[in-house]
């Protein structure tokens, strides 16, 4: 049985070159000057952290008769190396705290154009392909994955550094004492690598299970929060909180199927070293026995594998880290990726006036399922209203979907003024197309900024008369009551809510401000209470003149007053015609106008 989190990824996380490659482009990138200036800190770092265990392990030779190169010998030549032994790690501590800085600025300001990429991209990408990512999905990869990046970079960045000068400068130090203090040090690595190897290769893929957990769990949440009211309402609350605890327990299963592999490598680490303090004892004692080195120079040499312990456990360590972060760095990246291509696309001239609607022989089928729409053509006229009537599941809000852009069709075109859609930026189509659907979004803000996105030029008088123009008339009381402050009133999350017709009447309002000439309701007025649908009815037809408008209608009467009607059923259309012509027809709508006419609408 597969867990919770055993999900295959939308989008894969970008590889190791692809990454590094698209970091180098950002405007904040660590550039070859920077780079100049931290790897000298850090060679720095290394050759006084040596020379400080050096100087720690031959202050032996002076105590027992012996000398220092340099120094020379007896008490004068101890205090000597201990206090220059001090200096360096003075030295060592401010470069370190200077390298942390160094690396911390960059990637945080790094972060910051990656996250910007990665906006821009989601605005740009193919609408489909961000509604396949997820919202989840696409807030993990903007927020906590580009977060533990900078996080564990800031952390170890500096310290990684460091460790890759620690083994060649050891090697090199161990090599001036003796050539086989430093064979120890090749033979344990040899030994050692591909233990290490096989363990740091899995953990790319346990770091990304995590990040699709934690996305999906992130996406539940966010679905819970948002149908609170739905959930209340049919009383699955309980069924809401199991949901949650699946989806929580998966993120918690995956985070803890990538410790055992840490855990290895950490085993791994304590063995390498166990072996290689232990070598180094037993020769150092071998080669002092036989007057090879002195017992200062075998001091020194096991002092730098001691000192070394803690770089060969942040070497395994950092590997782990470090593979994590570049899967973390490569969701975001690919994310950042999701638009590209789409800049080349041919961007026409927007809409001046409304145009013709061409639909193709399109036939639509979502994955894994059968053809929801079957080699459907039909042109909407350009400057009418096109009225969409059928029962459920007929199609209709998947072809609003289609000419709207936010799915594409399995097979046919669709063309806006000619255009064909599938040929151009997803940017030039929501420019160009409007949807408006009943699962309204007020945007958290005032509601001036809210209206302000339709058209950001509008003064309050244009913003106040759209308002009115869909019934929230300004002067009256119950603009009043909602809007206390008038259009400096906070609205969308974080403020109170708005009753569904009002949260319709301000979509309506922003549609109106937009001035679309090529315009989709679906059901946009089906959440209007009895007392507000004649208002939101009003309201939508004021906005469709001078505009091609489809309608799909939940209200037949809606459908009467429509230019033309287009009656759907099994993904077909199976009628064509006025509302009076259907109705002298007798046929489908004919029945459906009967039957809602007989229940007293």
């Amino acid at each position: 049985m597969k867990r919770e989190y055993e999900r295959v990824d939308a989008v894969a996380p970008a590889g190791v070159k692809e990454t590094f490659a698209y970091l180098a482009e950002l405007p904040n990138a660590l550039d070859r000057r920077w780079w100049v200036m931290l790897l000298s800190i850090q060679a720095v770092i290394v050759a006084v952290n040596t020379t400080q265990s050096n100087l720690f392990g031959r202050s032996v030779d002076p105590l027992i008769g012996g000398s220092i190169p340099g120094l020379g010998s007896g008490s004068s030549a101890f205090i000597w190396a201990i206090a220059l032994a001090m200096f360096c790690m003075l030295i060592e501590l401010s470069l370190r705290g200077l390298g942390n800085y160094v690396v911390g600025q960059k990637v945080a300001r790094a972060s910051i154009d990656l996250r910007r990429r990665c906006l821009d991209a989601i605005l740009r990408a193919p609408v489909p392909r961000v509604m396949e990512l997820g919202t989840g999905n696409v807030i993990t990869r903007m927020t906590k994955d580009i977060d533990d990046v900078v996080q564990t970079i800031t952390a170890i960045g500096s310290r990684v550094l460091t460790t890759a000068f620690v083994f060649p400068i050891t090697f090199l130090g161990l090599l001036l004492i003796d050539v086989r203090f430093a064979l120890i040090l090749v033979i344990v690595g040899i030994c050692t690598y591909p233990f290490a190897r096989a363990v740091v290769r899995a953990i790319p893929a346990a770091s990304n299970a995590v990040s699709v957990a934690e996305a999906r769990r992130n996406a539940v949440l966010l679905d819970t929060v948002r149908g609170l009211p739905t959930l209340r309402a049919f009383g699955l609350e309980r069924w809401a909180l199991g949901r949650m605890r699946r989806t929580s327990w998966g993120a918690v299963e995956a985070t803890m199927d990538r410790v055992p592999w840490f855990i290895r490598l950490m085993g791994i680490g304590q063995f390498a070293f166990a072996a290689w303090v232990l070598l180094t004892l037993g020769v150092g004692a071998w080669l002092v026995s036989t007057g090879a080195v002195t017992p200062g120079e075998a001091s020194a040499a096991v002092f730098m594998v001691i000192r070394a312990e803690v770089v060969v456990f942040n070497a395994l360590f950092f590997i782990g880290e470090l593979q994590s972060a570049a899967t973390s760095v490569g969701r975001a990246v690919s994310l950042a990726k999701l638009a590209d291509g789409r800049a080349a696309t041919v961007v026409p001239d927007d809409l001046d006036v409304p145009e013709d609607v061409e639909i193709n022989h399109v036939s639509f089928a979502y994955p894994g399922g059968a053809n929801v729409l079957e080699d459907l053509s039909v042109t909407l006229a350009a400057g009418t209203t096109t009225a969409l009537v059928g029962t459920s599941g007929a199609g209709k809000s998947t072809l609003a979907a289609l000419i709207a852009g936010l799915v594409e069709p399995t097979s046919g075109s669709i063309r806006v003024g000619g255009v064909d859609t599938s040929h151009v930026s997803d940017v030039w189509t929501a420019k160009n197309v409007t949807l408006l659907t009943q699962d309204v979004h007020i945007f958290a803000g005032t509601l001036r900024e809210d209206l302000s996105m339709a058209a950001p030029e509008s003064d309050d008088t244009v913003l106040l008369n759209a308002l009115a123009s869909v019934g929230l008339d300004p002067n009256s009381t119950q603009f009043a009551r909602l809007f206390p402050n008038g259009l400096d009133t906070a609205v969308g999350a974080g403020a109170d809510d708005l009753p569904p017709e009002v949260k319709q009447q301000v979509a309506l309002a922003r549609v109106a401000l937009a001035g679309p000439k090529i315009l989709i309701l679906d059901e946009a007025t089906a959440e209007a209470g009895s007392d507000a649908t004649n208002t939101l009815e009003d309201a939508a037809a004021r906005i469709t003149e001078g505009t091609t408008a489809l309608v799909v209608a939940h209200r037949l009467d809606q459908a009467a007053t429509a230019d033309r009607i287009l009656v759907m059923e099994a993904g077909r259309i199976i009628e064509d015609g006025t509302h009076a012509e259907l109705l002298a027809a007798g046929g489908r709508y004919a029945q459906l106008f009967e039957a809602w006419s007989g229940e007293g609408h």
